[in-house]
């Protein structure tokens, strides 16, 4: 195509050259036909000659430059060429980059927003979670606050019904302990008075069989005279039968007395022999069946006495026998712990 545009040139040129040979050669036929060769005034007459080989040459160096003209163009369009290609590369290449930044920045955009809806999400869900958590502290200190308020209502509750309780208890042990005092009042006084009535009637009894036993003495005594000084109802035997029984009685009241004071001791407490070598007089009252009426301190350390009135009422006191009971029924006991 470059070669097709620069044959018309040069062909153009021929052309022209080849008119202006013609030319210039018609202009000197018409010279050589109609022009005297001298004048009269004796003047020389103008002539052109044209050198064929100069034109040649002259031509030649209008092809080379033509030529050389063609070459420059051909290499400045190479040129041209090179440079819209290359310019064109540069432009594709930048419009890749473009590309290239736009899908990047396409990217980056759908990045930001991602991130951007992540962070809306994140906070929505924390601001859910938030609210959540405040309105389960808020729950969770509602329920404690009425757990708490049952809980002291349900104290207060319990604690008025067991002050009521306790009270009711109280009342009724009272009431019980004073029934049961009024009861054993009520049961120590009958049995001091049947006691009493007992002691007094085997007293009349006694007093009755002396009395009896005294005239029949009296009377034996009568009948028999002086008979009766060695007999085993005389009077002095008499004397050495009740002495004898008196000697058997304060055995017998020595071993009741320490039956009574074995009981004390088993219900008595003496923790690390805080009373040992201590003793307390301890004045006891009680029925013929051994039933404790009345014991009170009679001297001796006031914390032992105390102890010791407290274990002889829990104390089981043991029956007298029936002959012993007016010596014991109104009794003095030295007790000593053990």
């Amino acid at each position: 195509m470059q070669n097709s545009k620069l044959s018309i040139p040069i062909v153009i040129s021929i052309i022209l050259h080849l008119i202006l040979i013609v030319v210039l050669g018609y202009q000197a036929i018409q010279n050589i036909d109609g022009v005297n060769y001298g004048r009269e005034t004796g003047n020389s007459i103008d002539a052109i000659m044209i050198d064929p080989s100069v034109m040649t040459d002259q031509y030649q160096r209008q092809l080379k430059t033509k030529e050389s003209q063609q070459q420059a163009d051909r290499k400045r369009e190479q040129q041209l060429a090179d440079q819209a290609k290359e310019l064109q590369e540069r432009q594709l290449a930048e419009q890749q980059h473009l590309k290239d930044l736009t899908k990047e920045r396409i990217k980056l955009a759908e990045q930001l927003k991602q991130q951007e809806e992540e962070r809306i999400a994140a906070e929505k869900v924390a601001a859910e979670k938030a609210a959540a958590e405040k309105a389960a502290a808020e729950k969770a200190a509602a329920e404690k606050a009425a757990a708490e308020k049952a809980a002291a209502e349900k104290a207060a509750a319990e604690k008025a019904a067991a002050e009521k309780a306790a009270a009711e208890k109280a009342a009724a042990e009272k009431a019980a302990a004073e029934k049961a005092a009024a009861e054993k009042a009520a049961a120590e006084k009958a049995a001091a008075e049947k006691a009493a009535a007992e002691r007094k009637a085997a007293e009349a009894k006694k007093a009755k069989q002396r009395v009896e036993q005294a005239k029949k003495d009296k009377a034996i005594n009568d009948l028999l005279g002086g008979l009766t000084a060695g007999a085993p109802n005389s009077p002095s035997n008499q004397n050495g039968a009740a002495a004898s029984r008196k000697g058997s009685s304060d055995d017998e009241l020595a071993k009741y007395k320490a039956l009574v004071t074995n009981a004390i001791s088993n219900k008595f407490i003496n923790p690390a022999n805080v009373y040992s070598g201590k003793s307390c007089v301890l004045q006891i009252q009680i029925a013929p069946d051994g039933l404790l009426l009345n014991v009170s301190s009679g001297g001796g350390d006031s914390a032992l006495c105390r102890e010791a009135v407290a274990a002889t009422k829990l104390a089981t006191i043991p029956k007298p026998a029936s002959g012993l009971y007016d010596e014991v029924k109104n009794m003095i006991v030295e007790f000593q712990p053990k």
